[in-house]
Formats: C-alpha cells, sequence, structure tokens
C-alpha cells in the first residue's frame, strides 16, 4: 500500500473506510465472482438468496469464466467514505478534524484551517477585518454629515 507525504504535491488526504467483509468467490478459478444481484427474475441474489444462481448469473453476464464451484473468503478493501456513509447521529463534525486537537492535528507540513496557525497570520487576518469595519463605518459618518438637507421643490 502507498501512503503519501506532506511534503509531496501530489499527495491528497482522501477519507476512506476500511471495510471488512466476507465475499463469495470461483473456488476453480481462485477469483471473487460477480453476482447478480437484482431484478425480476429467479437468479437475483436479493430476491431468493441462491449464491448458486446469482454467481452463475453474474459470471456469464461479465463474460468470465466460472467453474461453478464457489467458497467464501475474507477481504479487506479501502472504500471512500462517500459510499455508505454514517447516520447523522454518527456523522463527524467541522471541529473533529478541524481544531487544534482534531483528527489531523498529527499530519506535519501541511496548512488545515483552525488546526494550524501562523501567529503574524492571524494577527495580519484580524487587523484587516478590524481596519474594514472602520473604514465602513468612517465613510458612513462622513456621509452622514456631509450630506446637504433637501429642499423641497416648489409647485
Amino acid at each position: 500500500m502507498m501512503s503519501g507525504d506532506a511534503t509531496d504535491p501530489a499527495s491528497r488526504i482522501w477519507p476512506f473506510k476500511k471495510m471488512h467483509t466476507v465475499q463469495p468467490y470461483d473456488k476453480g478459478n481462485n477469483t471473487l465472482v460477480y453476482m447478480h444481484l437484482w431484478g425480476v427474475d429467479d437468479a437475483a441474489f436479493w430476491g431468493n438468496y441462491d449464491y448458486s444462481k446469482a454467481i452463475e448469473k453474474g459470471m456469464n453476464k461479465n463474460n468470465l469464466p466460472y467453474s461453478g464451484e464457489f467458497g467464501f473468503i475474507e477481504t479487506h478493501s479501502y472504500w471512500p467514505i462517500t459510499h455508505m456513509v454514517a447516520p447523522k447521529e454518527n456523522a463527524l463534525h467541522c471541529a473533529d478534524c478541524h481544531a487544534k486537537t482534531g483528527r489531523l492535528s498529527s499530519l506535519n507540513g501541511v496548512y488545515i484551517p483552525g488546526n494550524t496557525s501562523h501567529k503574524w497570520l492571524d494577527v495580519l487576518g484580524l487587523f484587516l477585518v478590524f481596519a474594514t469595519l472602520l473604514g465602513v463605518l468612517v465613510h458612513g459618518i462622513i456621509r452622514k454629515l456631509s450630506a446637504s438637507p433637501s429642499v423641497p421643490k416648489g409647485d
């Protein structure tokens, strides 16, 4: 398995989960199998739960060799978390990763908003926010004070 490095510009943080499961495989060819899972026929697995029919049809449909003999094998795979997202009560909040003590706090060499800070950059950012607010307030006050009184038009 490859792992990224914070100094490698091609590396990306990608949230995933490790999937532990047991899957059917072709004992004769020693390969994982395709299964026909749904449909309105007697071979659809979710309709009758018959592995034999579902595997045979799935392998035929994908033009793959099938010995006719299957077993089960434990597998591990990595799935992006966009698949099978956790229920909302188990969902992460922004601060779970983007905080000084968040899940990403041990990741070095990468700027993570809310986790990584640079004192002078923070000071500059606050200064710019307050300077903008002050500029808007001063501008508004000057406009209000310098506005000429409106003269009613005669009939």
